[in-house]
């Protein structure tokens, strides 16, 4: 996502438990969504498709959950599935909630610009501890509207082609260059794909935690004049906090 005057984007890599890289196909080349930008002079931070997120109140940073749900194992979900379809969340993502990380407030000041799905809501924090310039920011972005064209199975497995034919059609609305391999992960507790990305003026990493007609989007950005640090400090806590049904 991004502010119409700040088109560049990017990704950078952070800590995250149970990940692993896709064994059947690489999404080596797969790149992120979109980057986040602060709004111009005069444009109205909100509007009915892309309001503010569902956070809970600021608080100490959550442990990030990585058991497996009960419900992926009724499935029966061996290895050799795992490594050729993701498992989609069988929940409603619109529900997420997450803590505000210490050190960073809630921020009206950006909009998603450049939406890869039908956008539903934003949520943006900054740093206020240290404070530091526009687009190092924190946020999470929902969308609904996703449609798998028949390839999710009776259990919600989706085939990795298919994700990565996802991630490429997001990629397609901006130019940009892994700086990681794409794995499989947990966020909430449930599988997601990782991936850290960048270009010349940023660098940011996120996750995206798909169901069959939602997409969650967690990510965290920071430019030259920013601190990595306190960015990856403030992502680690926002992914470890986020919760899903």
């Amino acid at each position: 996502m991004g502010a119409a005057t700040w088109p560049p984007r990017s990704w950078y890599r952070v800590r995250s438990r149970g990940r692993r890289t896709l064994a059947a196909l690489t999404l080596t080349a797969l790149t992120g969504l979109a980057g986040c930008g602060a709004l111009g002079a005069g444009e109205d931070p909100t509007n009915d498709a892309a309001s503010s997120g569902g956070p809970s109140e600021p608080g100490e940073a959550a442990t990030m959950p990585t058991e497996v749900p009960s419900w992926l194992l009724e499935c029966g979900q061996d290895d050799k599935e795992r490594e050729e379809a993701l498992q989609l969340a069988d929940l409603d993502l619109t529900a997420a909630t997450w803590t505000t990380p210490p050190g960073f407030v809630e921020t009206s000041s950006y909009i998603e610009d450049n939406p890869v799905e039908t956008l539903h809501s934003t949520w943006y924090a900054e740093p206020t501890d240290p404070p530091m310039p526009s687009l190092n920011v924190i946020q999470v972005v929902i969308y609904t509207g996703l449609d798998w064209d028949g390839l999710a199975d009776g259990c919600g497995r989706v085939p990795l082609e298919a994700i990565q034919e996802q991630l490429a059609r997001y990629r397609e609305q901006i130019d940009a260059e892994p700086l990681s391999d794409a794995e499989i992960t947990t966020l909430a507790g449930h599988p997601a794909i990782q991936q850290d990305i960048g270009l010349a003026s940023y660098r940011y990493t996120g996750w995206w935690l798909f169901s069959e007609t939602q997409l969650l989007h967690l990510y965290c950005q920071w430019t030259p004049e920013g601190d990595r640090d306190v960015i990856v400090r403030g992502c680690d806590d926002l992914a470890a906090s986020l919760q899903v049904g």
